[in-house]
């Protein structure tokens, strides 16, 4: 190819050759966006802009990067979520858009049950890039809450990542080394709302995950044991020392797992709650959530 490249045909060459080493080609856009420095629209109206020689250099070898299976946000070094721009890392799981429907549900039933002048109380557990913390702080904060948030994860790497964000977003997070509700439980901490995205993978299905999953993100952040609940389990275990009354605990689960974590739920925290069900945009069983 041409060393100077106009943007349609940088573009062109990028998804084909993304699309021959079966990567979706949407990724040269995301590429393009990221080394322009140029929005979507920008781009778009300056297709027959020659590319500067050093920006087509650096496209190029990204976009060649991106075709062994790198995740493109490993590469651009940002994933979006909520409408805020994360740092994110191979030690962190890169933010997925179901996610964005618990905070939905978090701050739909906050609505509900609490007042705005009630001193709210909320953890995080397995907080990874900060995603959910940081948003429902943002997002509580907006709505009249006065929020009281900490985040635990037994990754210092996943830590060191999640206050990185909270300092770029300006959210007052209290981030804790730990294991799961562990430090919460030494302390005799109580909280308003649990909540968490925890791995919930089953070791069984590791060999079916897309590549770019399975080799990327973090083992820690996919699998959840055998059959995928050891997570749960733990935290089910612990929620009656923490949990206040009226409390919340939300959680993603797996689209299998709608009937399993509910059982977790009943086992330890008995006939004290409200527990349902909800499903994602894609009717597949999503978010557990325990109210009381």
């Amino acid at each position: 190819m041409e060393k100077d490249q106009r943007v349609y045909e940088a573009l062109a060459w990028a998804s084909s050759f993304l699309e021959k080493n079966d990567v979706e080609p949407g990724v040269a856009e995301v590429l393009l966006s990221h080394h322009t420095g140029w929005s979507r629209a920008r781009w778009l109206s300056e297709m027959r802009t020659e590319l500067d020689p050093a920006v087509w250099e650096l496209f190029q070898r990204d976009v060649k990067t991106a075709a062994t299976g790198v995740p493109v946000q490993h590469i651009t070094g940002v994933e979006e979520f909520y409408g805020r721009t994360f740092r994110v890392s191979k030690d962190v799981l890169i933010p997925r858009p179901e996610t964005e429907e618990l905070i939905e549900s978090v701050l739909t039933e906050a609505e509900e049950r609490f007042p705005k002048d009630h001193p709210l109380h909320l953890v995080d557990v397995g907080t990874g890039s900060g995603i959910i913390a940081i948003t429902l702080f943002k997002e509580l904060k907006e709505r009249g809450w006065s929020p009281k948030i900490q985040a635990v994860d037994i990754s210092e790497a996943a830590i060191k990542v999640a206050k990185e964000n909270a300092r770029r977003l300006e959210a007052e997070v209290a981030f804790v080394h730990g294991d799961l509700l562990g430090p919460l439980v030494e302390n005799d901490a109580k909280v308003d709302i649990v909540v968490s995205n925890p791995p919930y993978i089953p070791e069984g299905q590791r060999e079916g995950l897309a590549k770019n999953v399975r080799d990327f993100d973090p083992e820690t952040a996919l699998f959840g044991g055998e059959d995928g609940l050891v997570f749960y389990r733990g935290m089910a275990r612990q929620l009656g020392s923490v949990l206040k009354q009226p409390g919340m605990v939300a959680f993603e689960i797996g689209f299998d797992q709608g009937r399993s974590v509910p059982g977790l739920l009943q086992e330890h925290l008995g006939q004290s709650g409200d527990i349902r069900v909800l499903k994602d945009i894609n009717g597949k069983d999503r978010i557990v959530l325990f109210t009381r």
